[in-house]
């Protein structure tokens, strides 16, 4: 039955999956990030300069600002933010978000609801490819479970309508995995050029996708190494023309990226590169600064090597940022030191449980597997066993790609110094959900007993259900999502802040519980996002922060990422902070991430 009507179940997954997403588009306020990223991409749609926001490659906010152009937006380039001249801030990025969406007279949530619309289309011709991805190397089932664990993941649906590099970033890796793989076990031309593409679109989604090219350039080294070939062919031969056409990708790989930061930077002086290193500070803080700051200056004096200068700029940056933490909130410390537990605490917090259940599984049959497989090998003599080795690697080299890549990604994210969210994990979750599906797809079609045949096949059904259940119970709050064993959406902030809870996504819904409250009629607000405050609540509004004293008598509405951080910080006096509140007691919660206190 499912496998004649797959076409209608992944029509409806789809669907469902972009009303959601749409949805989200409109009701989620601005949040922290974006108020860069939609004038950066706006700026290089329209000016085909690229001085905002250096540290992402174009190609997403590209694709954000291309929407706005119908637009005509009011975009003021006279101003202080544009020329970078008076202290403006990390290239004057914020303050141009600020005045694109907020002072600039344009209608603000309809440029952002047009702006984030690219990215909702991704995700959905996403999820059809990941369909695609699993039904070719498991069948029609294996593609609708991938599908499935992308589609009802609430980190997924969280972000896939947001103007950030995470969701894409997603899509590219799986893409070019897609592709590199196909190229590797079929080296045609035409999957030359595909693997190529692929991997140059990763290069200009996200800095991160660097990783790939040290990893693909060692499975091209050690696929044809293994791969069992008849006698007449020559395996320096095969070596060889493996090399040669990676080669080529790899050139394919840099036309990519060159056609793409090309057409955003060509309009951009010589004089702005040097001055956006000189706003982001100590450029040659570490050593391997002084050799990309000379390049820099070298390949940024004409307009055809300023993409590789562009390019060189938002390496550097994003090399020196991993290096240099990101002061976040983690069970109770406010630190820019990562700790080694923040990644696996956030992946095990924010997942599902079933998402979490069928991992496990999926892990404990891959391990099964594995020791099943190496039983046999030391029970045959030596020849036989590597002779049977490299059959085993070659027959599940597909598995082993993603398995390694998903243990490397995880031990660079866990050893990073980087920690602002479950969505720097984005890049290996696709990973994740074809071989979870292939794993465990896989190995319910090796049973041969009917009776266990249905006894799985009604509980994997059940426990769909309920994966639908948890999905629909928690809209909206979708970014803020943790499953039940961390409090749900409502109580995840009491661990972890930033973008896993708090990234100023409810402030329009702050905007409605001032509607339905008219005793409210003054509140003082301190918010952490992207979105006006003034423009939203207007003249209820009164500015506030948690050193400000003293402490008046009303509503106080505060973001739980700037409670949990003044709560914890250990450089701060004890009445500079929000401690007061510590004696209350909240009387609501708007959304997720704004907190309503009352004083007396």
């Amino acid at each position: 039955m499912i496998r004649k009507n797959y076409i209608f179940i992944v029509t409806c997954i789809v669907l469902f999956m972009g009303i959601i997403s749409i949805s989200l588009a409109w009701t989620d306020a601005l949040t922290f990030d974006e108020v860069a990223h939609i004038p950066a991409g706006y700026s290089y749609a329209a000016l085909h300069d690229y001085r905002l926001n250096p540290e992402h490659p174009p190609l997403p906010k590209l694709l954000s600002g291309l929407m706005l152009l119908p637009l005509h937006p009011n975009f003021d380039t006279t101003q202080d933010f544009w020329n970078n001249t008076h202290g403006s801030g990390e290239y004057g990025q914020w303050d141009a978000g600020r005045h694109l969406l907020h002072h600039a007279g344009n209608p603000t949530d309809k440029l952002v609801f047009f702006a984030r619309m690219p990215f909702v289309l991704i995700s959905l011709m996403f999820g059809i490819f990941l369909f695609y991805w699993g039904k070719k190397i498991g069948g029609i089932v294996t593609g609708l479970f991938a599908l499935i664990l992308y589609a009802f993941d609430p980190n997924v649906l969280g972000h896939n309508h947001l103007v950030t590099t995470d969701l894409a970033i997603a899509a590219a890796f799986g893409i070019a995995f897609f592709f590199f793989l196909q190229f590797l076990k079929n080296p045609t031309w035409p999957h030359v050029l595909y693997g190529g593409l692929a991997l140059g679109i990763a290069q200009v989604t996200k800095f991160s996708a660097i990783l790939l090219i040290p990893f693909f350039g060692l499975l091209l080294i050690i696929y044809p190494l293994f791969i069992i070939l008849p006698k007449t062919q020559k395996r320096y031969r095969v070596f060889g023309g493996y090399i040669a056409k990676g080669i080529c990708a790899i050139i394919i790989m840099f036309v990519v990226m060159y056609i793409t930061y090309l057409p955003v930077t060509y309009n951009m002086p010589s004089d702005i590169l040097p001055t956006i290193a000189a706003v982001k500070g100590q450029p040659q803080k570490y050593a391997r600064d002084k050799y990309l700051m000379a390049f820099i200056d070298k390949t940024n004096q004409h307009v055809l090597t300023r993409p590789l200068a562009t390019y060189t700029q938002g390496l550097m940056q994003v090399f020196n940022r991993v290096d240099d933490g990101n002061v976040s909130y983690f069970i109770g410390t406010v630190s820019s030191d990562a700790s080694p537990w923040y990644f696996p605490f956030v992946f095990v917090a924010k997942q599902t449980f079933v998402h979490l259940f069928f991992y496990v599984v999926a892990f404990i049959l891959a391990l099964l597997l594995i020791m099943q497989s190496l039983r046999r090998l030391f029970t045959q003599k030596i020849t036989y066993s590597l002779h049977a080795c490299r059959r085993f690697c070659m027959r599940r080299f597909h598995e082993i790609s993603l398995g390694a890549f998903i243990v490397l990604y995880s031990y660079i994210s866990i050893t990073g110094n980087l920690t602002i969210g479950f969505r720097h994990l984005f890049p290996m979750m696709p990973l994740l959900y074809v071989l979870t599906a292939r794993v465990v797809i896989g190995s319910y079609t090796k049973l041969h007993n009917k009776f266990w045949q249905k006894i799985v096949r009604n509980t994997f059904i059940v426990i769909i259900i309920a994966l639908i259940a948890i999905v629909i119970n928690a809209y909206p709050y979708y970014i803020s999502y943790f499953n039940a064993l961390f409090g749900g959406p409502k109580n995840g902030f009491h661990y972890v802040t930033d973008s896993n809870a708090d990234w100023g996504q409810d402030l329009k819904r702050l905007k409605t519980y001032l509607d339905q409250h008219p005793e409210i009629y003054k509140i003082r607000i301190d918010y952490f996002g992207g979105d006006n405050i003034k423009n939203r609540i207007g003249d209820k509004y009164i500015m506030w922060w948690d050193s400000k004293r003293p402490i008046e008598p009303g509503y106080y509405a505060i973001s739980t990422l700037l409670l949990q951080e003044s709560l914890h910080r250990t450089d701060r006096a004890y009445d500079d902070t929000y401690h007061w509140t510590d004696k209350l007691l909240p009387i609501d919660q708007v959304g997720t991430s704004i907190m309503i206190y009352k004083v007396e």
